[in-house]
């Protein structure tokens, strides 16, 4: 029973922790949005979904056997309060080594591309912001385009982008994102250009403009 209290207080602390870093780097660091597993390879989503479970049962296995355990290896279990922690650091890493394998992959694949700096707004009680529904009529733009800190790597040349402006109300119980409205664009994007869309919710469009001062 205590193990399981424990556990309980050790997974609310860390469910605390996420979202107090969650909201420091919205509201301190220049990044503004998480690469997305939508653009991944199968075999790389399946891989981060078996990581996680099998974390979540070690954890739950460490919890429940951890006087047998610490019996067995009473070295390792001298600071076993920290074993939940270090499992979720690995994880993470492990997460953030996946997304930066599969990234050079791509690159390889893609030798000349842009990359969409997509606008996202940071309010006290909402999220606002501007996604990719598809590139070229596929969904998400998976293969064409590669989902990475604040923004999408795309081919370079001329494509059909799906954008949607969105709305997230944070504090609602089991709130889901709200697309407020959808347009296709199509443009030609340049190799080494960097192009920031923003949401103009007034007239229901979006603006796309080159930033010369970056390239990729």
């Amino acid at each position: 029973m205590e193990s399981f209290v424990e556990l309980i207080f050790v997974l609310l602390g860390a469910f605390a922790l996420v979202i107090l870093v969650y909201n420091l780097i919205f509201k301190y660091s220049p990044i503004r949005s998480f690469p997305s597993m939508t653009t991944l390879p199968v075999r790389s989503r399946l891989g981060m979904l078996a990581a996680t479970v099998l974390t979540a049962v070690s954890i739950v296995l460490l919890f429940c056997y951890d006087r047998e355990l610490q019996q067995l290896f009473p070295n390792f279990f001298e600071y076993g309060i920290f074993a939940p922690l270090i499992a979720v650091i690995l994880l993470s890493c492990l997460i953030c080594l996946i997304f930066k394998y599969e990234k050079n992959v791509w690159f390889r694949c893609h030798p000349k591309r842009s990359k969409l700096i997509l606008q996202t707004v940071n309010h006290m009680f909402q999220i606002e912001g501007v996604l990719i529904r598809s590139i070229d009529d596929i969904n998400n733009g998976h293969g064409v385009s590669f989902s990475w800190i604040n923004g999408r790597f795309i081919a370079a040349g001329k494509h059909k982008v799906t954008f949607q402006f969105y709305t997230y109300q944070k504090l609602q119980r089991y709130a889901d994102m709200n697309i407020v409205y959808t347009k296709d664009i199509t443009m030609e994007f340049l190799p080494g250009a960097v192009y920031i869309v923003e949401a103009r919710s007034g007239n229901k469009d979006f603006r796309i403009t080159r930033d010369m001062k970056q390239s990729i």
